[in-house]
């Protein structure tokens, strides 16, 4: 299977750092214009999955390339739940819970937010999501429209580890792989020829034009 990772566009709040969690907004016009810009430089997909909030949701629309292929949405694909911080950025959260984020900062231990989901329910999230994807056959193309914080443990749980690795992962960045899932009774998992990276945390180039919508 040819999978695809990405985190959506843009989004209003992105660029000036607000958690925004599950909060529900759209992409900004940089954010569609790089929806436009992903359709024509990833793999024509078989199937596409998306985050129910609006702005994976408006990303799938922007860059889904095939006339009639379903978008279909996958409530495990939702970002990480970020609970009292929702909606906040850091110095908007370090005045109204300023001893909770003094606590985060010294802390080298994870410190529990309150209403948020933890770092743990979130990976035990992914590997659901993992296995509802390894349904798809050896031939298909899948793409993953999903959120920045969720993704770090979609692509931990993927990779096989056993911890969860902390990526920065900027908005419309992709991350490209071919996984063997063809349930035949064999597992190789020294099989490079099974497991191939072609892609990790890519950007759309800088210096290239984005699509305009005028």
């Amino acid at each position: 299977m040819r999978l695809i990772l990405v985190r959506h566009g843009e989004a209003v709040g992105n660029d000036t750092g607000v958690m925004l969690g599950r909060q529900d907004v759209p992409l900004t016009q940089r954010g569609r214009q790089q929806a436009l810009a992903l359709r024509e430089i990833l793999p024509p997909p078989d199937f596409i999955y998306t985050s129910p909030l609006q702005r994976c949701c408006e990303a799938a629309r922007l860059m889904n390339p095939i006339s009639g292929l379903k978008i279909q949405e996958l409530a495990d694909l939702i970002e990480i739940d970020q609970g009292v911080f929702t909606g906040l950025t850091w110095a908007q959260a370090q005045e109204q819970e300023p001893h909770l984020c003094n606590e985060l900062e010294e802390q080298d231990c994870l410190v529990p937010i309150p209403e948020a989901e933890s770092m743990a329910a979130a990976w035990q999230r992914a590997k659901q999501t993992w296995k509802h994807l390894r349904k798809h056959g050896d031939e298909h193309c899948v793409w993953c429209i999903s959120h920045g914080g969720f993704l770090q443990c979609l692509v931990s749980v993927v990779l096989g580890s056993d911890r969860l690795w902390g990526i920065n992962i900027p908005p419309a960045a992709w991350f490209d792989f071919s996984v063997r899932v063809d349930v035949d009774g064999r597992f190789e998992a020294e099989n490079v020829r099974w497991w191939q990276i072609n892609g990790f945390n890519l950007s759309l180039p800088p210096s290239e034009p984005l699509p305009s919508f005028a």
